[in-house]
């Protein structure tokens, strides 16, 4: 799954989160959009399998239609699954 974060710094625009742009993520392959917010800014992650982190800069388009002044893209270098190991009860 690739995963992508959206960081808009107090002078970018608010996320445009609506049909429109929800069906312009779905075609990029985007499945979930979690926004996160603290005072000295917003983040936006997308998520889906099919995503293909290439095309990053439409989903910024998608998400901010006035250009994206303002928003870093933050790329996933690694990505780690925790597990319990049920034999030993530990992590």
């Amino acid at each position: 799954m690739a995963v992508a974060m959206l960081v808009a710094g107090p002078e970018a625009a608010e996320p445009v989160v609506g049909p429109e742009a929800a069906e312009r993520l779905a075609q990029l392959g985007i499945t979930r959009v979690s926004l996160l917010s603290d005072p000295s800014g917003i983040g936006v992650v997308l998520e889906g399998w099919a995503f293909n982190p290439a095309a990053i800069d439409e989903a910024v388009r998608a998400m901010f239609p006035d250009g994206g002044t303002g928003v870093r893209i933050l790329r996933e270098i690694e990505h780690v699954a925790v597990a319990i190991d049920a034999s030993e009860g530990r992590i």
